[in-house]
């Protein structure tokens, strides 16, 4: 089997896993094949797709802004930071979460 014909079974196969809801392990002893197979495919596939290394960035005026950073990711987790905290602190932090 081709490495491409190889990726896009496991793409099916990681997908119907995913929507299935059971653990790695049960679904994987249910199809017949190894749990670490599944596991190595998931994180692979998973890997391939990362989101841009930039993120959206709105900027308020200075009499709107409460008195902390509030950092919000478009699939809606939102982090609230002190204006106070070191601004390569902050920096490594954005570079982390992208």
């Amino acid at each position: 089997m081709a490495n491409i014909e190889r990726e896009a079974l496991w793409k099916e196969r990681v997908a119907q896993w995913r929507v299935s809801g059971q653990s790695q392990r049960a679904f994987a002893v249910n199809q017949g094949y190894a749990q670490r197979q599944l596991n190595y495919w998931a994180r692979r596939l998973a890997a391939v797709d990362v989101a841009p290394a930039f993120l959206p960035l709105s900027i308020q005026s200075a009499a709107t802004v409460a008195p902390a950073i509030n950092l919000r990711s478009p699939s809606g987790w939102t982090v609230t930071l002190p204006t106070a905290l070191p601004t390569n602190w902050v920096a490594e932090l954005l570079c982390a979460l992208a």
